[in-house]
C-alpha cells in the first residue's frame, strides 16, 4: 500500500509504502535542508509500525551524506541523492533486449519516455549536483571521428545526461586528449537538410554547422543521415597532455574491460591533471 503525506502519526513523512515492510520517505529539494529533529520524529513514529523491516529513506540534492543523518546513526535510515537516482534511471533507460541480463526488465517506449521526462525535471529544478566538476565521457567509436570532422556529438534522441560543462571521448582503449566545452544541445532533430533549415531552436551559427555536417552525411551515404538524433554543440575546451589509457580490469581476472560502455562521468579537476590511467579517475564516477 502506497500513501502520500502520511497522517495519523507524530510526524508526517512525504510518502510511505506499507506491506510486510514499512518504507517511509522524506524528500528535500533544497541543499542542507535535512532537519535532525524531523528525522527523529519519523523514527519514533516508525517504532509504532508492526513491520519487521523498517526503513526511512531520505532523498536530498546534497552531494555528500548530511551530517544530521550521521549524527543519528540509525541503521533504519537510508540516504540517497538525486545524482544516484539519475544514475539508476539512466542505466534502466539504456537497457535493450540484446544485452540486458535475464534478471533485468527492459522498459517499454512509454516507460522510457516517462523516465527521461523525470530526469529532465530533476535537471530543470537544479536537484543534481556538481555540474562544474563533472565531465561526460562517451563511448566514441563513431562519435570521435564525427567530432573531429564536425565539432558535434550525435546520440539517441532525447537521451538524458546529467548537466555537464565538458565532454570527453573514449575509444581505442583511451580517453582522447580533446575535452571540448558543451555549449548547447537540441534533444531531437531529423538529420536532413530540410529539417535543419526548418528547426526554429537553432542559432544561425548552429544551423550552419549542423547543416554542413548533415550535407556531408548525405554525400558520404552515412548511416546518420535521415536519423532522428540528439545533437550536442561543442567548442574548444581543454587539451590533455596525453591520452588517458584504460587499465580497468574485471574484478575476477586481469582481463581489461572497457572503461566506458555507453557513457559515464569523471571529475573535471582530476581529468585536467592528465592522469596516465583511467583507474585514477574511477573514484570520481
Amino acid at each position: 500500500m502506497f500513501d502520500n503525506q502520511v497522517t495519523g502519526v507524530d510526524s508526517v513523512p512525504d510518502a510511505a509504502i506499507k506491506s510486510s515492510t514499512s518504507l517511509w520517505f522524506e524528500t528535500k529539494t533544497s541543499r542542507d535542508a535535512v532537519d535532525k529533529e524531523q528525522l527523529e520524529n519519523h523514527l519514533h513514529a516508525l517504532n509504532e509500525e508492526k513491520a519487521e523491516l523498517q526503513r526511512l529513506i531520505v532523498l536530498t540534492p546534497d552531494a555528500r551524506l548530511p551530517e544530521e543523518v550521521v549524527e543519528l546513526g540509525d541503521e533504519r535510515i537510508v540516504w540517497a541523492n538525486f545524482d544516484s537516482l539519475i544514475d539508476t534511471i539512466e542505466s534502466v533507460v539504456e537497457r535493450d533486449m540484446g544485452n540486458a541480463e535475464a534478471s533485468m526488465s527492459v522498459p517499454t517506449e512509454r516507460e522510457a519516455f516517462l523516465l527521461r521526462e523525470l530526469s529532465r525535471f530533476f535537471y530543470d529544478e537544479d536537484l543534481v549536483s556538481g555540474k562544474e566538476d563533472r565531465v561526460l565521457v562517451v563511448a566514441a567509436r563513431r562519435a570521435w571521428p564525427e567530432y573531429q570532422e564536425h565539432g558535434l556529438y550525435f546520440c539517441q534522441a532525447n537521451r538524458s545526461f546529467k548537466p555537464v560543462d565538458h565532454l570527453a571521448f573514449y575509444t581505442d582503449g583511451e580517453i582522447k586528449t580533446a575535452v571540448p566545452s558543451v555549449t548547447d544541445a537540441i534533444e531531437s532533430i531529423e538529420l536532413t537538410e530540410e529539417a535543419v533549415r526548418d528547426q526554429p531552436d537553432l542559432s544561425q551559427t548552429q544551423r550552419g554547422q549542423l547543416l554542413d555536417a548533415v550535407t556531408q552525411f548525405r554525400k558520404k551515404g552515412a548511416e546518420r543521415y535521415g536519423e532522428t538524433e540528439k545533437v550536442i554543440f561543442l567548442q574548444d575546451g581543454i587539451e590533455l597532455d596525453h591520452p588517458v589509457t584504460n587499465d580497468k580490469t574485471a574484478s575476477d581476472s586481469d582481463r581489461t574491460v572497457a572503461f566506458v560502455q555507453g557513457h559515464r562521468y569523471v571529475s573535471f579537476s582530476k581529468l585536467r591533471e592528465s592522469p596516465e590511467y583511467t583507474t585514477e579517475l574511477e573514484e570520481s564516477d
